[in-house]
């Protein structure tokens, strides 16, 4: 019988040089097939790494699925590509544990790489699984520095700024898909420098994705059609790795994020203590070259509590509360804010904390229509009014899916369940409303694909104002914004008074009108005193003292 592992691990005792192994591993794969290695060496893989181990046993049920995935997966690479793994694989020490030798493969295979990172930013994932995972965020995996450097040289070479540029041969950091090298470069008048640093996408990477996107595609079809070896009765499988999909073709378009970068740095220019990196005119489709943002992350930052609680109030209102309450028909947000891409950017001791906002290669741009749909949402759930909900979520849907009977039941039983299920009670109202639209889409509902990506930058940001201030009420943050701004609408809101045709929610920064206001107040401020909604109950009477007169 073939055994891969002691042929392997002969030729290694033999002879341990990466080019002699590759030779002997590549005279094995043309003496059984490349296709019959590829596939002995995938199920080898798989063996030797045991990805069951890592598994703990809440999710014992994920252990088959996960192991036949990156069997199949590692099934479907070429020959070449799956040598050097062997190689990456045999390289490191005898005694490293099956989790090291498990992110040493992410860090090889993109697709891999992203898909830890997003399983890592589940707020709701074991503690020690995260612990595990977060080693795939923004850090140095070995890729080789020369090949980087010289994609910079080539990039510079096409603006004709080679001569202007010192670059310092050190990776900063790597992501999935880029690295991120430092650089300074002379201004034309003056001897001051500029620092700066390189996000160049890493060599071979587009040859890479090509080739993982098609295996990944044929991997969610490989589950769906043996969906019965899998305990996940109605999980999207194709809906998972399309998702995958979307993510790393965004993450390779750089021109794309350097749009992002004018944008946002507009979007928050009146948010003084929020930095965004400013992109050169070096800057290619291949190659952005942009201010270099100098810090810790956010949550390893030396930060005295009362720092991480101010830290936590102003990610939420800069990332959560500015894009759903923009005052432009559409707003920008971040649809990636995990910790490795929020920095703090300068010593607190010396001053205020002034926070940097990396990475916005995953953006997206919420419509006024959407978001005022959006609190439409939250406020029928808070009120528990099913008639509401259903109207907010035919609103928002791309799609009618409550044409019959059977779809409207179905639609109901899903919104009743959740109002009534104890763990949906205890999320904010923010939750609720995403929790509610993710449950729907999984019955066929399809909402904005930026609403969606919205919903998974609420998620991943509540991971890092849990690190950062672990009693941050979100609820209580967003009741607080919306009191400032219709604080800021009582003249408006009077004068609507006596034009009641002009009392519309889209005409108001908080998205509330008076009469919907006043509907709030009204099934709300008894029930606010009394249950769950504590929080509340300061907000709705601080509401009536101000409006409650003028809108009976």
């Amino acid at each position: 019988m073939f055994n891969l592992s002691e042929q392997i691990l002969h030729d290694l005792a033999q002879d341990g040089t990466p080019g002699a192994l590759r030779e002997k591993l590549t005279t094995m794969a043309a003496s059984v097939g490349e296709d019959a290695f590829v596939k002995l060496v995938a199920r080898e893989i798989v063996e030797r790494t045991r990805p069951q181990q890592t598994i703990p046993e809440v999710y014992d049920h994920y252990r088959f699925v996960v192991c036949d995935g990156i069997e199949f997966f590692l099934s479907q690479i070429s020959c070449q590509r799956l040598i050097d793994l062997v190689i990456s694989q045999l390289q490191l020490k005898s005694d490293v544990d099956t989790k090291e030798r498990l992110v040493e493969l992410a860090k090889r295979i993109p697709t891999l790489h992203k898909l830890g990172q997003i399983i890592a930013r589940n707020p709701n994932i074991d503690p020690a699984v995260k612990k595990w995972l977060i080693q795939l965020e923004n850090g140095c995996y070995g890729t080789p520095l020369e090949g980087i450097l010289r994609r910079i040289d080539g990039q510079l070479a096409e603006t004709g700024s080679l001569d202007r540029v010192t670059i310092q041969p050190v990776i900063l950091s790597e992501a999935s898909v880029a690295a991120v090298i430092p650089f300074y470069r002379n201004r034309p008048s003056a001897q001051e420098q500029i620092h700066g640093v390189f996000k160049v996408l890493k060599p071979g990477i587009r040859s890479h994705l090509e080739e993982e996107l098609i295996i990944l595609e044929k991997t969610g079809a490989f589950f769906e059609k043996n969906r019965q070896r899998y305990d996940f009765k109605d999980f999207k499988f194709l809906d998972i790795f399309q998702e995958v999909r979307e993510i790393m073709l965004n993450e390779i378009n750089l021109a794309a994020e350097q749009n992002y970068l004018v944008e946002a740095a507009r979007f928050y220019q009146d948010m003084k203590c929020i930095q965004i990196p400013q992109p050169f005119h070096l800057s290619t489709d291949g190659m952005t070259a942009m201010t270099y943002l100098k810090g810790p992350k956010i949550i390893d930052a030396r930060l005295n509590p009362e720092q991480r609680r101010r830290c936590a109030a102003v990610l939420f209102e800069a990332l959560i509360c500015r894009p759903i309450f923009s005052p432009h028909e559409e707003s920008l947000y971040h649809g990636d804010p995990h910790a490795g891409n929020i920095l703090a950017v300068n010593d607190p001791a010396a001053g205020d904390l002034q926070i940097g906002l990396l990475d916005w290669t995953l953006a997206g741009r919420l419509t006024k229509r959407d978001r005022l749909n959006t609190i439409n949402l939250i406020l029928a759930i808070l009120k528990k009014d099913l008639s509401s909900i259903r109207r907010a979520v035919k609103a928002l849907a791309v799609n009618d899916f409550m044409g019959y009977p059977q779809q409207r039941q179905n639609f109901r039983k899903v919104v009743l369940n959740h109002l009534q299920s104890a763990e949906f009670a205890g999320l904010s109202l923010i939750k609720k409303s995403f929790k509610l639209l993710e449950q729907l889409s999984f019955e066929g509902f399809v909402f904005p694909a930026d609403l969606m990506l919205f919903r998974k930058a609420v998620f991943t940001l509540e991971g890092v104002l849990y690190d950062l201030d672990s009693s941050f009420n979100m609820d209580a943050a967003v009741m607080q914004y919306i009191t400032a701004l219709m604080t800021g609408e009582l003249p408006m809101r009077f004068g609507n008074l006596f034009f009641p045709l002009a009392d519309r929610s889209e005409n108001y920064p908080s998205l509330i009108s008076n009469v919907k206001l006043q509907s709030l107040m009204v099934h709300q401020y008894a029930d606010a005193v009394k249950s769950s909604y504590k929080p509340f109950a300061g907000y709705f009477t601080a509401w009536s003292q101000i409006f409650g007169a003028h809108l009976q």
